[in-house]
């Protein structure tokens, strides 16, 4: 616990200092400022256009569901990919700098390494996706004031799949200890594949893809929760699996 603690707390500087965690804290609350904001003026804005194309429609108001769908966009696409990219070389940069290479000779348990890394990552996600759904709700119900269907489970949905991303992210990075760009494309290769995959009705609902895919299904009512739960449990698997296999695979890495 003493070495978890001191990792841990060697996480927290590192990632203040230099600015990581501040960026993506950042990042967070501008997407949760600017669903609500966007939802709000779409419809103005698309007035506009459409007048002064000389289009004749009405547009209708914008409502508390727009500004989850904006949210849920924002953060499933803009937001996981800023924090893969800003977080996703934590174990590969230690590896270009040599740094644990006294470490584990003077006693650190590789597998101390993995397990910290990978808290810390879950902690940096879910404290930042909180924040920003938090201040999406809470500006969603200063301009509308209305209730949605389903809305912590639309909320957990997205979370899950971004623990997903992160045990991706570590298993991939003890195969490719001195690449980050390696690390990055193996990352965009399994979700392009399960992107594919999810074309398929019958496959697509067992895919951790299917997360992130329906939060404003949900909240529309045009899914159930209990048609969420397959992929949740799925996802949830897949995820423990994975980073017990990064802890395995780093034990035989090379330090090298």
């Amino acid at each position: 616990m003493i070495q978890m603690s001191a990792l841990f707390r060697k996480e927290v500087v590192e990632s203040w200092r230099n600015f990581r965690l501040m960026a993506i804290l950042i990042v967070f609350i501008i997407i949760g400022v600017l669903s609500p904001f966007t939802a709000l003026i779409l419809p103005d804005i698309l007035g506009m256009v459409m007048k002064d194309s000389g289009i004749m429609a009405e547009i209708p108001d914008s409502a508390a569901l727009d500004s989850y769908t904006q949210f849920f966009t924002n953060m499933n696409q803009m937001g996981l990919v800023i924090f893969v990219i800003v977080f996703g070389s934590i174990l590969t940069h230690e590896f270009s700098r040599n740094t644990l290479v006294n470490l584990v000779t003077k006693g650190l348990k590789r597998t101390n390494v993995i397990v910290v890394k990978s808290v810390f990552l879950i902690f940096v996600w879910t404290m930042g996706y909180v924040v920003s759904a938090l201040v999406t709700y809470i500006y969603t119900l200063y301009y509308w004031d209305e209730a949605v269907d389903h809305l912590i489970l639309s909320f957990t949905m997205t979370w899950m799949y971004g623990l997903f991303i992160i045990s991706l992210v570590m298993f991939a990075s003890t195969l490719f200890t001195n690449s980050f760009i390696a690390v990055l494309l193996s990352v965009v290769a399994i979700v392009i594949m399960m992107m594919m995959a999810s074309i398929h009705p019958d496959v697509a609902e067992y895919l951790p893809q299917y997360l992130i895919g329906n939060n404003v299904g949900l909240l529309a009512g045009e899914v159930e929760p209990r048609d969420v739960l397959w992929p949740s449990v799925i996802t949830g698997g897949v995820t423990l699996v994975l980073f017990l296999l990064a802890v395995l695979r780093f034990r035989k890495a090379p330090m090298n």
